[in-house]
């Protein structure tokens, strides 16, 4: 361009202007880094010196109109705004501390980006969830609020918006007298498991201090042939039945709660848990093992598991509901002896590559013996 020609360039030829792409490139930036959808303001380039050194340290006249000539064709082609900090009527225009201003609609983003081989990446599924949420305007209270954008519902063969519509529709079942599971399974498609762990987002949902519907009921298989002393959790159903058959442990109650099941507080709730109870069990002894299992006493407690990562993790997670809870030395000291004699397997024998290390259990016997024996073995052994 010459300085006799128009003093507008025509949008590709801007386009093609290092100052209108570095421009577009600082826009893209920000968009990338604050999707348009969120923001309340618009995108705002200063065109001083540092942006535009072609129209503030330009080698000629001609080279600043041609600069100049670039950024009104990008605003001729409505893809920006000018302005001016400083409104004279006298004065060069980069005196006047201009600015461009950018709030683009999608079609123009994807234009620039398709330019300036800017694909749109992907907005994050958290971020999507927190943007149709308080476009609900839902009648709750801040605090709710803040629990719903942090805690977002996928599931990945669905959309957001469906996952999100089934979600709110939890409100119409609030009077209904139904368990988590089965108000998940109701609103989404039949899956039951969604929820799980989700009682407080439900809470929120309907601005409740508590959810209305109660988490599935842990199973208990138990067997108290006396008034119990203490209970002993058990982790796997054949160590179970051959204690119960031995018969030898009569001033405990045996419980079986498969997993971390077991460890959940609920269970110490007569609504949050279902006991079975062995036919040889003494109908005097069940009424004492309730009365103790659903008080707020500490109840001296025992646990005896795999020993691997994953039962320590049990234990540790058994003692926030029974603080006293200890590793259960009789069933553990020959498992111990076995493991330091060899006779362990590899995690990958087992399929449990994937169980993490933890640091301490809280019960002395198992940080200070069984811990240390499975660092130094890299060896596990199943509680059977």
């Amino acid at each position: 361009m010459t300085p006799g020609a128009t003093a507008i360039m025509a949008p590709e030829a801007a386009l093609n202007e290092p100052l209108v792409r570095r421009v577009l490139t600082r826009v893209l930036d920000r968009l990338d880094a604050q999707p348009q959808a969120e923001r309340t303001h618009s995108i705002r380039i200063n065109l001083d010196a540092g942006t535009a050194p072609e129209i503030h340290a330009a080698d000629s006249l001609s080279a600043r109109a041609v600069a100049w000539a670039s950024i009104d064709g990008a605003v001729a082609a409505g893809w920006t705004t000018i302005g001016y900090r400083k409104h004279r009527r006298h004065g060069a225009r980069e005196e006047r501390e201009p600015y461009l201003d950018f709030d683009w609609p999608d079609a123009v983003e994807e234009l620039m980006r398709e330019k300036l081989s800017r694909p749109r990446k992907a907005t994050s599924y958290a971020s999507q969830w927190r943007i149709r949420l308080t476009q609900q305007n839902l009648p709750i209270s801040a605090t709710s609020l803040a629990k719903l954008l942090a805690a977002p519902i996928e599931i990945s063969t669905r959309s957001i918006d469906e996952v999100l519509s089934r979600f709110l529709s939890i409100r119409e079942l609030a009077r209904e007298p139904l368990l988590l599971r089965e108000v998940s399974s109701r609103v989404f498609w039949g899956l039951s498991k969604i929820l799980d762990g989700r009682a407080d987002v439900v809470a929120a949902l309907l601005d409740n201090d508590e959810c209305p519907f109660a988490e599935q009921p842990i199973v208990l298989n138990v067997h108290v042939s006396t008034g119990p002393n203490a209970f002993l959790f058990i982790e796997n159903l054949v160590a179970f039945e051959r204690l119960k058959a031995g018969g030898n442990l009569s001033d405990m109650a045996l419980i079986f709660s498969s997993g971390f099941r077991g460890t959940a507080g609920r269970l110490r709730r007569a609504n949050g848990c279902s006991a079975y109870y062995s036919r040889a069990s003494s109908p005097t002894a069940v009424v004492a093992f309730e009365g103790m299992l659903f008080s707020a006493v500490d109840i001296p407690a025992y646990f005896w598991g795999d020993l691997d990562y994953a039962g320590m993790a049990i234990l540790a997670s058994l003692r926030t509901i029974f603080p006293s809870v200890q590793a259960w030395k009789p069933g553990y000291e020959p498992m111990l002896a076995r493991l330091k004699a060899g006779d362990g397997h590899s995690p990958g024998e087992s399929g449990k590559e994937r169980q993490r290390a933890i640091e301490a259990t809280g019960c002395t016997y198992a940080d200070e013996e069984l811990l240390p024996a499975l660092r130094a073995t890299g060896a596990f052994l199943d509680q059977e």
